[in-house]
């Protein structure tokens, strides 16, 4: 499993976790979490990409 996690000041977090081709994103902002997944990885990366060329 690979992850990476980016934090604001506040301490609240997005985390995206990958294994075996699947992608997780959870949000932390206090005591209160959201998971989203299992998503294909390809379409997250299809996502990404296409926002950033926006």
């Amino acid at each position: 499993m690979n992850s990476i996690e980016l934090t604001d000041t506040d301490g609240d977090a997005l985390t995206i976790f990958t294994r075996d081709g699947a992608t997780w994103i959870t949000c932390t902002s206090g005591p209160d979490e959201v998971t989203v997944g299992p998503i294909p990885s390809h379409l997250v990366q299809s996502f990404v990409d296409s926002d950033l060329a926006a």
